[in-house]
């Protein structure tokens, strides 16, 4: 190999070992969950609202949230949210829900037109308690 050769092979190296080390820049355009109420894999006693917030403005009427789980595996679609939220949060009042294991199932458009989706489970232990 001439020299010319070795030092263009040495410079395509240098190069991609720069991209290597420096990484890539962030995935811009997907809504990516944060934060979640319950959290994720969460134990707790009747939840009365789910919360949801993402890394970007949703495009809150295209937006769609099912709560799966309980007896008998029910599906309950979320169809209010609470219009207070931020735009990058998605909120809405739970009905009372009996123990066992539920899965927030969401769909969402983030403001740039992409569309992701996916689920936060929890499981609820028992209802709320009540006054004594």
């Amino acid at each position: 190999m001439s020299a010319r050769g070795v030092s263009g092979a040495l410079l395509a190296a240098a190069g991609i070992i720069w991209v290597c080390g420096t990484g890539l820049p962030p995935a811009q355009g997907h809504a990516i969950i944060l934060q979640s109420e319950p959290r994720q894999d969460e134990r707790v006693t009747a939840p009365k609202r789910l919360v949801l917030r993402f890394n970007s403005r949703l495009e809150k009427p295209l937006c769609s949230v099912q709560l799966v789980g309980g007896p008998g595996q029910q599906s309950i679609a979320l169809r209010r949210p609470e219009t207070d939220a931020a735009p990058d949060t998605l909120a809405y009042p739970l009905p009372p829900l009996e123990p066992g294991t539920y899965r927030a199932r969401w769909k969402v458009m983030a403001a740039d037109g992409h569309v992701t989706e996916g689920a936060v489970p929890f499981t609820v232990t028992g209802p709320a308690a009540g006054p004594k």
